[in-house]
C-alpha cells in the first residue's frame, strides 16, 4: 500500500510540473502576442522602449532646468512658453517605459532613431528642421547630436512616458548582455 502512494505522489509532482512548464509558455507566447499586436497598432518596430541614460533628465523642476539651460534654446530661437507646449517638457529620466509610434514629426517632439555608429537606439528631441532631415538634442546634453537624422532613422515618437516601470526591461537587457 504505502508503495502505490509513493507512486501516486511522483506522478502528482510530474504533472504539476508539466503544467507550470505549459503556463510559462502560454505566458511568454502571450507577451510576445501582445507586443506584436502593438507593433502592428503603433505602426513601429519598437513601440516599447525603456530609457537608458540621462541624456534627457532635468535635474530639477522646469524652471529650474530651463534657467540653467535657456541659453542654448534661445540661442536657436526657441523660448520658454513655446519648450513648454513640447511632448514631455520635464524630460525623462532612466528607467520610464516609453510608448513609441510611427508618426509625422515636429519641432519639439521626443523620438527614437538609430545612428549607424552606435549600436543602440537615442531617444532625443527635435530641435530644428533642415531640409526634410532633423536637429536632434537630448534635453540634458550641452550640444545637439552630431549631424542631422534623416526620416528614415527614426523608429518613432514618444507619446507618452510611465515612470520607473521600465527598470525591469532594463534589467532583463542588462541580463542578456545588451
Amino acid at each position: 500500500m504505502m508503495f502505490g502512494k509513493k507512486n501516486e505522489k511522483k506522478k502528482g509532482k510530474k504533472e504539476n510540473i508539466f503544467a507550470d512548464i505549459a503556463e510559462v509558455i502560454i505566458a511568454v507566447f502571450a507577451a510576445w502576442l501582445f507586443y506584436q499586436f502593438l507593433i502592428f497598432l503603433l505602426g513601429t518596430p519598437m513601440p516599447v522602449v525603456s530609457v537608458v541614460s540621462s541624456s534627457m533628465y532635468h535635474s530639477s523642476h522646469f524652471d529650474g532646468w530651463w534657467s540653467s539651460s535657456s541659453k542654448y534654446y534661445e540661442k536657436n530661437g526657441m523660448n520658454k512658453t513655446e519648450f513648454e507646449k513640447f511632448t514631455l517638457p520635464n524630460g525623462l529620466s532612466i528607467g520610464d517605459l516609453l510608448v513609441v509610434s510611427k508618426s509625422d514629426y515636429k519641432v519639439g517632439d521626443i523620438v527614437i532613431y538609430n545612428r549607424p555608429e552606435v549600436r543602440y537606439t537615442i531617444v532625443h528631441r527635435i530641435i530644428a528642421e533642415k531640409d526634410g532631415s532633423y536637429v536632434i538634442k537630448g534635453d540634458n546634453n550641452p550640444a545637439e547630436d552630431p549631424g542631422v537624422v534623416k526620416q528614415e532613422q527614426i523608429i518613432g515618437k514618444v507619446n507618452f512616458a510611465i515612470p520607473l516601470v521600465g527598470y525591469p526591461r532594463l534589467a532583463l537587457l542588462y541580463l542578456a548582455g545588451v
